[in-house]
């Protein structure tokens, strides 16, 4: 995977954050989670378990907190998790043994592809949130990836599929709610290789809590894919360093064992 790496000191233009800043102070309505934040480093990105009921797909051998989750970690989901259907447990115990026999799938962010949601939480690196009254927009430093969530708006009858889906939200008090449906069934529910079908519907909860960090509890509804809606837990902290573009080439190595994947080839005649 390769990172061009550029410090800008905004995401967007100077003119375009003014106008982001002013519409926020003026119109603002719930709370105030504008600025720049990170999850840290990869080993800290995990999806935690609720505090009740059923909770995410674990790694059955999780990075020690001092190895940053780099090169070498082995993500092995637990195909168990009672949320799983037989078929996605069958796909999470494939990508396991594969990781066991150290061959193991590529993620999104290793191959440069788009993560999806709720994969996209996962996401290490900064991410900066901007204010609108009709938009609440949220910039990934990698690969410059941008959601739009339309505030105080209704889904189209005709969403279609798409990687980042459709998002719409509101506010409840402070609390940020997003609710994202039309998320296609090629991407992942996160590093575990836990799949999910396009029937997927993901409902985040953007709210501050002590020490200036922002929580983010996630519900997944995917009755093609899932026994039962299950939560997960993740937390963004302030970004104090510089925000860096990131440029992500498309990779076909296999970092860990340094073979080409293979090219995807359409065999169709064009006429």
């Amino acid at each position: 995977m390769y990172f061009i790496r550029g410090t800008i000191p905004f995401a967007v233009s100077m003119a375009t954050f003014a106008a982001f800043s002013v519409a926020s102070a003026q119109t603002q309505s719930g709370g105030d989670l504008s600025g720049i934040w990170t999850r840290g480093p990869a080993a800290q990105s995990w999806y935690r378990q609720p505090e009740s009921g059923p909770g995410p797909v674990q790694n059955l051998t999780p990075p020690a907190p001092t190895d940053g989750g780099g090169a070498g970690t082995r993500y092995i989901g637990d195909h168990t998790n009672p949320i799983l259907l037989p078929w996605a447990a069958e796909v999470v115990k494939r990508r396991a043994d594969a990781q066991r026999a150290g061959t193991p799938e590529m993620s999104a962010q290793q191959v440069c592809r788009p993560h999806g949601v709720p994969y996209i939480l996962q996401l290490n690196d900064s991410v900066q949130f901007l204010h609108t009254p009709d938009l609440f927009v949220i910039l990934y430093a990698r690969e410059g990836r941008p959601r739009i969530i339309h505030m105080n708006a209704a889904h189209p009858d005709d969403v279609g599929w798409s990687t980042y889906g459709h998002s719409i939200g509101h506010w409840e008090g402070e609390v940020l709610v997003v609710d994202t449906i039309g998320l296609t069934d090629d991407t992942w529910i996160g590093r575990l290789g836990t799949p999910h079908t396009d029937q997927i519907r993901v409902i985040e909860r953007y709210s501050r809590i002590a020490g200036d960090d922002i929580r983010v509890d996630f519900v997944v509804e995917d009755p093609g894919a899932f026994t039962t809606a299950w939560t997960g837990v993740v937390n963004y902290r302030p970004d104090t360093g510089d925000y860096h573009e990131q440029a992500c080439a498309e990779n076909n190595i296999n970092a860990l064992t340094g073979l080409e994947h293979d090219i995807p080839t359409d065999l169709t005649p064009d006429f």
